[in-house]
């Protein structure tokens, strides 16, 4: 299957445009709905679908569709079948990376699509992020778009919908064993991965030593594991022994972030010296100096060594807290009292640990306006950007 997300314009708009003459359109109905005697109509074989772990080879729901009309001499028809939650309008309006439309281009004489109660239920966990045991209401689409047009025309489209019930497939343990994380290279003494998402997304936060790791299924046994490779990418490893590549490696002891997700194939390792960064100063809007109430910057594991903000600042001073409600526990402050930050290059981007808060440096934001924060702890940097 081809997932494309978010094109529906590509769907609807990617025909062939021929400028038009002077004298108008050929045609004053060229972008009219097409209305025909017998239009394109997708059909469900079922209409509530209840999946079941037992029968995941079975077929779960075939959907069919008739032949779209013929649009005019030396024009062809390509089809496209899509699939979203209802509701969420074929991720139309949606932001940039948040759709969940899944969109597939149908070959030239097929007009029948069919899922296996394995293939649906992964879809809900995996794409949709439904979980086991409940109903999710399902909307399809067949689109027949108009190619080779002397002009555009809009393509016939069919929706329907249809309920399903999900299960569980139950959760995947996978443990961490190596000298960085269990004292050695036991595997039968592992530390447990946590399970966020179930079978898909792992994170651990905690301590590690220097040294190295891997990331097994079965406790006592080196394989099968989770190999990390080029640009933060996994690999699933039945066969290749233990070796000074195929190790997730850590060179400085302390509280680190280990991020894993099997789905994307992707793992993200770092740094995590502090669990939380607050901002409090008269230059951050809606908080002051209210240290009860300062604004906890945001932390992604899959970006882990660094926290962020994106709002608005008041031209002030502000200072970033570790502890909420502390005025004398650790901070991250700027070397000198004062430092400007104007979100441009000339800015200095150190921050240096003050254990007890003092002295009591801070930074200036001269120019109220939406900026985004950037804070690593990890390499002790801070940078500004304007929005």
């Amino acid at each position: 299957m081809k997932n494309i997300k978010n094109i529906i314009s590509f769907i609807i708009m990617s025909l062939v445009l021929v400028s038009c003459t002077d004298g108008g359109l050929e045609n004053a109905d060229w972008l009219k709905q097409p209305d025909f005697a017998n239009p394109l109509t997708i059909t469900l074989s079922n209409k509530e679908v209840v999946l079941a772990k037992d029968n995941e080879a079975e077929n779960a729901i075939t959907f069919t569709w008739t032949q779209g009309n013929e649009r005019g001499a030396g024009t062809s028809l390509t089809y496209f079948f899509r699939m979203d939650i209802v509701g969420n309008n074929f991720g139309e309006g949606a932001a940039p990376g948040t759709s969940t439309t899944i969109t597939e281009e149908i070959p030239a004489g097929i007009f029948t699509k069919s899922y296996t109660v394995g293939q649906l239920n992964s879809l809900l966990l995996k794409n949709f992020k439904r979980p086991g045991g409940v109903v999710t209401n399902l909307e399809v689409q067949i689109i027949a778009r108009v190619d080779n047009s002397a002009q555009y025309q809009l393509p016939e489209v069919s929706t329907s919908s249809f309920a399903v019930t999900s299960y569980s497939p139950g959760p995947l343990p996978l443990f961490m064993v190596g000298d960085a994380v269990s004292g050695g290279w036991d595997y039968s003494t592992g530390k447990s991965l946590p399970e966020k998402t179930e079978r898909t997304i792992y994170n651990f936060t905690g301590d590690f030593s220097i040294g190295s790791f891997k990331v097994i299924e079965k406790p006592g046994s080196e394989l099968p594991s989770y190999d990390p490779a080029a640009e933060n990418k996994i690999v699933y490893n039945e066969t290749e022994p233990r070796n000074n590549d195929n190790v997730f490696k850590v060179t400085e002891a302390g509280r680190h972030s280990f991020y894993l997700d099997i789905d994307q194939g992707i793992y993200a390792f770092g740094y995590v010296p502090y669990e939380n960064v607050y901002m409090v100063g008269n230059a951050i809007t809606g908080i002051g100096w209210d240290i009860g109430r300062a604004k906890p910057m945001t932390w992604d594991p899959k970006n882990p060594e660094v926290f962020v903000y994106k709002g608005q600042f008041d031209a002030g001073e502000f200072k970033l807290p570790l502890e909420l409600g502390n005025w004398n526990g650790k901070n991250l402050m700027p070397p000198t009292n004062g430092t400007v930050l104007k979100g441009n290059a000339s800015d200095n981007p150190t921050m240096l640990l003050m254990p007890n808060g003092n002295p009591d440096n801070k930074w200036i934001i001269e120019t109220a306006g939406q900026y985004e924060l950037t804070v690593n702890p990890a390499k002790m940097t801070i940078v500004l950007k304007k929005l």
